[in-house]
């Protein structure tokens, strides 16, 4: 019986060695898979949370204060969305934007604009003018500059796609838009007669 019991107490380490080595890869793989994990995982939450205090940065008046300069500078209809991204990605690139919005709109009530052309000769040049080119620009174009970097902020909504709406589609895999895998294309306008 002692030998029994003496075997039998030597072959218990010897498995646990084994579950205590097999357990350590296990949690080795666990640990640098969850580390990966969280890491793929947080580089994109980095990025929403310091969107999120870009748009807090600006403020609700701020946001409020940057549509109606560029409900000033563009006659249609905008999107307040579209808006408060425009303003984020401009903010963090013009220091001076709150100020340089003040001017396009004071400049504005002088002159009691109604369009951009009412007004837009008389703002000061320098950076209230270049600051009323690049809120126009990225309006019409989803982006805020030319370069190869330039962040996209809107496409659908950016007003050179709207022209063209009826007969361009959305990049996608899908043939009739994003989000539409069954429907039918949408017939396109009358094409004039002449």
């Amino acid at each position: 019986m002692g030998r029994e019991q003496k075997s039998g107490t030597d072959a218990a380490p010897a498995v646990e060695k084994a579950q205590v080595a097999a357990i350590s890869r296990r949690g080795l793989l666990t640990a640098g898979a969850s580390a990966f994990g969280v890491a793929v995982l947080i580089t994109p939450l980095l990025r929403i949370a310091a969107s999120a205090a870009a748009v807090d940065a600006t403020g609700a008046a701020s946001a409020a204060k940057f549509m109606a300069a560029s409900n000033l500078l563009i006659q249609h209809r905008l999107s307040p969305g579209v808006g408060v991204r425009l303003a984020a990605i401009l903010g963090t690139g013009i220091p001076t934007l709150e100020a340089d919005l003040d001017a396009i709109i004071r400049v504005a009530k002088e002159k009691d604009a109604r369009t951009v052309e009412d007004f837009f000769d008389a703002l000061p040049d320098g950076t209230v003018k270049e600051t009323a080119h690049r809120i126009i620009f990225g309006w019409y174009a989803g982006v805020v500059d030319e370069s190869p970097s330039a962040e996209v902020f809107a496409y659908e909504q950016a007003l050179m796609y709207q022209p063209t709406m009826d007969a361009i589609a959305l990049p996608t895999y899908s043939f009739n838009g994003p989000n539409h895998w069954t429907d039918i294309d949408p017939p396109l306008a009358a094409m004039p007669e002449f």
